[in-house]
């Protein structure tokens, strides 16, 4: 006869298993109809807690008593999936639910009983003779009583999601850095409701019949904060910035990170093709015939640039080191000219003679 059964997390499944096997013959068990939480989300049953979350969250809404005033069987809903959602999001319910489903299928088939206490859960109990095993603290812990709610409070707090925002840096802003204060609305799992969307009661466990007065059922509260962050010199379109700790808070508290991802806005005078940069130079055709010096705008500032003889139109002067930070200990990219040779349209009477003798002593058919 087994007369007591302590347990801890992790010897629940192996001490349910061995009640099942030592219940006296004759034992009677009734309990609530089986439900099919994952068929209720619609859901698999290796559906992760990410899938489980995104189909509560869709469901809820739809099903939510403020969308659907009146709606008895929307009601019903609502309270059907968000006892789903209760058992799932947890890991350990889960497992429990996954491990005893089965058995509270079969046992609910079974008929009434012939007499006997009635246990914690909804479940009763008749033996044939001989005195009674204690399974009131086993059967709380199981299906959310004392014991279940003291296991619930004690869990660790769970990680909150990752949230991803864009962020719009100029050109010179990606290639110094920069700090930058942001103000992000983030939505955060309820802190009442735990992301369920109903309330609870005093003991902690979910309540059905109505809704958390927190979040309004949604199970998920926006909240705007204000985010410090530093952008590292060279960052790229594209690539992301991590803030640990920055992004949405989880049941218990304990936040995700924040992701920024970086937009770089177009600039008017640069364009960049990963750490290098390249800029237009319009040079004087005598300067693109004979060569000199030009002056051409850096993220620096404005630079000499030697312009060799004979330079034709459309090719590239490279500025070594004036591109962007390439980071890693990198040299920084380069800069590059690319030349457009400017070819005056209102020639003076002296320039059009120089330039007739020019095309004579060249050959070339010029109109004098």
């Amino acid at each position: 006869m087994l007369h007591s059964v302590q347990h801890d997390g992790s010897a629940t499944f192996a001490i349910t298993s061995l009640i099942f096997e030592f219940i006296p013959r004759g034992i009677l068990v009734n309990g609530p109809d089986y439900k099919d939480y994952y068929k209720i989300l619609g859901v698999a049953r290796t559906a992760d807690e990410k899938e489980i979350k995104s189909a509560y969250r869709k469901l809820a809404r739809k099903y939510h008593p403020d969308v659907n005033p009146g709606d008895k069987s929307a009601e019903s809903r609502f309270k059907e999936i968000s006892e789903a959602y209760d058992i799932l999001s947890d890991s350990k319910k889960r497992s429990q639910y996954d491990s005893l489903g089965e058995q509270w299928k079969a046992y609910s088939r079974t008929g009434a009983p012939r007499g006997g206490g009635t246990r914690p859960g909804g479940f009763e109990f008749e033996f044939g003779g001989g005195s009674t095993p204690d399974l009131s603290e086993l059967f709380a812990t199981l299906f959310g009583g004392r014991k279940g709610a003291q296991a619930n409070s004690a869990r660790m707090p769970e990680r909150g999601e990752d949230v991803e925002y864009g962020i719009d840096l100029t050109l010179e802003e990606a290639a110094a850095g920069a700090s930058k204060a942001l103000t992000l609305r983030i939505e955060d799992i309820c802190p009442k409701c735990n992301g369920t969307g109903a309330a609870r009661d005093s003991r902690g466990n979910i309540d059905l019949g109505s809704i958390c007065p927190e979040c309004r059922g949604v199970g998920r509260v926006g909240r705007t904060r204000k985010v410090d962050v530093k952008i590292p010199a060279g960052v790229k379109e594209g690539q992301r910035i991590r803030l640990a700790g920055e992004g949405a808070a989880g049941p218990g508290g304990k936040r995700g990170d924040l992701y920024l991802m970086v937009r770089l806005k177009p600039h008017p005078g640069f364009e960049r093709e990963g750490s290098d940069l390249f800029t237009d130079v319009t040079i004087p055709y005598t300067v693109a015939a004979l060569g000199g010096d030009i002056g051409v705008k850096t993220l620096n500032g404005e630079r000499t640039l030697t312009v060799p003889p004979g330079v034709q139109s459309g090719q590239k002067i490279r500025i070594t080191g004036q591109g962007m930070p390439a980071g890693g200990g990198k040299k920084p990219g380069d800069l590059y000219a690319r030349v457009r040779v400017s070819v005056p349209k209102d020639l003076s009477q002296r320039e059009r003679e120089l330039l007739g003798e020019l095309a004579r002593i060249r050959g070339d058919k010029a109109q004098a």
